[in-house]
């Protein structure tokens, strides 16, 4: 492994290189077989899609509601990507995907550019690597949502504010600075505006003087920020008549502050125990480089990485709404500080803490492995064939590195830990995950009532399973409202089509309905209630059902 970083860190071409091909394999593998997620990903896929149906570029919508919750920023990037790369409306899943994937890919390559200046060049290999196959970025490349791109803009923000800490800056950093501060704004609002400004307190706390926030020039940054948020802003301002504000301002953000909003609360200290799932196979050299850092804390760099992490890491253990992807922006931070260890730290001081690291990379890595081998054998009756060997090469390169971590062989346990992360994410993403479709029911769903839609007056209405999937994996139109909707579409229109749960088969079965025929049956695991259900594609008994018989 020496000698691999050794090489790629020669040129900022073979660095390049390397950290792109190993991006590859841990980011694409999963984007188009990877089934629709929900709820968070439907609901922004469709999103974007709308706007393309509608070639309204201002307004959120899902359905017929306004979903003012986010910035505009992803719902253009999505929508760009499907139109060019999958034919705009009829696009699939992946193409949503795209720029998720895409800014996490970037964000890996420029890692080096934000590491060099700060830990030398074998660092910044390391860097990029890591942040290639840091599981937490990893997955999320493979979402169709904000949070990639945010680290993307945040990773900008971070080598921008390094330059200018270390020395004066030409007007194409600042302008790099300003510019993931207003993409980040249209992203997800004010996150990294909050981050930024909470290092920079933080810089200011440890070395008792004032940052050098002046050579990223200020005063022309923020107009040049406010040149390109202040537009959309305005727009959505005078379409929503202020309510856009109200609801992503005062209604999500406050109520994520107050309260864990949708049921995701979690107590203080809880990112704290889920880093060393979340941030595998890495999370294993924190113990062991914790206490290299401590001793190297009044370093410029690791002043800004404390700096960068610590607060609002800390403000995100006290606000009670908690999801694991909230930290993402800070990893790359992380990942410097145990780069520069791995290449340039003093050995651990104590035998517990090559333990710790040896636990850390097993308990993941292994549980990974073995979640592929189990899971579709006990959900499906059938293993994943071709996830055997990538999950049994993934458990055994887990395992030669937790033999390094013991010796405290750490190049050694960083190679091992990268074929464990290039072997598992493609077993998980691309066979594992997409192999449940019990656990996924709506692309099945969505096949089923494609069969019968030639003979329907109208899209389909549903009780009980009303997953966002649905709705992108079939028409906007699909209804989703209670099941009286249901009742009295049914009792005017013959070729009306309804998909009801069993649970709440009583709320047909109490009305003074026609008689009602199945189409067909989907039983399944529902992850989101915890339970498995079978649900039934009814309609009215009419001879307009026969032609879809054939």
């Amino acid at each position: 492994m020496t000698a691999l970083l050794d090489w790629a860190a020669a040129s900022a071409w073979r660095r390049s290189v390397l950290t792109l091909a190993i991006a590859l394999v841990t980011v694409l593998p999963g984007i188009t077989a990877m089934p629709v997620t929900d709820r968070d990903e439907a609901r922004f896929a469709q999103a974007s899609k709308q706007m393309m149906e509608t070639g309204d570029l201002i307004d959120i919508r899902f359905q017929d509601q306004p979903r003012w919750k986010k910035p505009v920023g992803i719902y253009w990037l999505q929508a760009a990507s499907a139109s060019v790369l999958d034919g705009g409306v009829e696009a699939d899943i992946w193409a949503y995907r795209v720029p998720s994937a895409l800014a996490v890919i970037i964000a890996a390559l420029l890692m080096g550019w934000v590491a060099r200046p700060l830990i030398g060049p074998r660092g910044a290999v390391l860097a990029g690597i890591m942040l290639a196959t840091t599981v937490l970025a990893v997955a999320e490349a493979n979402i169709a949502k904000t949070d990639a791109t945010l680290m993307l803009s945040a990773v900008l923000a971070l080598g921008a504010l390094g330059r200018a800490l270390t020395g004066p800056v030409g007007w194409g950093i600042w302008a790099v600075f300003w510019l993931a501060i207003a993409a980040s704004i249209l992203i997800k609002g004010p996150i990294l505006v909050a981050i930024v400004a909470l290092a920079l307190l933080g810089i200011w706390a440890l070395t008792r003087k004032a940052p050098s926030f002046g050579r990223l020039r200020p005063l022309p940054g923020i107009g040049l920020t406010a040149l390109l948020v202040a537009p959309w802003l305005i727009a959505i301002w005078h379409i929503s008549d202020g309510a856009f504000f109200a609801e992503s301002v005062g209604k999500d953000l406050g109520a994520k502050l107050a309260s864990g909003q949708e049921k995701h609360w979690g107590p203080p200290g809880l990112y704290a125990g889920i880093v060393w799932g979340t941030f595998w196979p890495w999370a294993a050299f924190i113990p062991v480089a914790f206490g290299a850092l401590l001793a190297a804390r009044r370093q410029v760099w690791l002043i800004l990485i404390i700096a960068w992490v610590v607060p609002f890491w800390i403000v995100l253990e006290i606000v009670p709404t908690k999801l694991p992807h909230y930290v993402l922006p800070l990893y790359p931070a992380l990942i410097i500080a145990l780069a520069w260890w791995v290449t340039e730290g003093d050995a651990p001081k104590s035998r517990w803490t090559r333990w710790a690291s040896a636990t850390i990379t097993a308990i993941p890595g292994i549980g990974l492995g073995l979640a592929v081998l189990i899971l579709p054998l006990a959900l499906e009756g059938r293993p994943a064939w071709t996830a055997i060997p990538l999950a049994a090469i993934g458990i055994a390169a887990t395992v030669l590195a937790c033999r390094a971590a013991l010796r405290d062989l750490r190049m050694a346990q960083v190679g091992a830990s990268i074929v464990a992360a290039l072997a598992l994410y493609p077993a998980v993403l691309q066979v594992g995950l997409p192999s449940l479709s019990t656990a996924f029911p709506s692309p099945r769903m969505a096949e089923m009532i494609a069969s019968q839609r030639a003979c329907a007056s109208g899209p389909a209405f549903t009780i009980g399973y009303r997953e966002p999937s649905l709705v992108f994996l079939t028409e906007t139109g699909t209804n989703l409202k209670p099941p009286q909707a249901s009742v009295t579409a049914l009792a005017a229109d013959p070729g009306t089509m309804v998909l009801v749960e069993d649970r709440w088969r009583h709320a047909l079965d109490k009305a003074d309905l026609p008689p009602l025929v199945s189409r067909g049956e989907i039983s399944y695991f529902n992850y989101n209630r915890g339970k498995s259900e079978t649900a039934h594609l009814l309609t009215r008994d009419d001879p307009r059902w026969d032609a879809c018989r054939e």
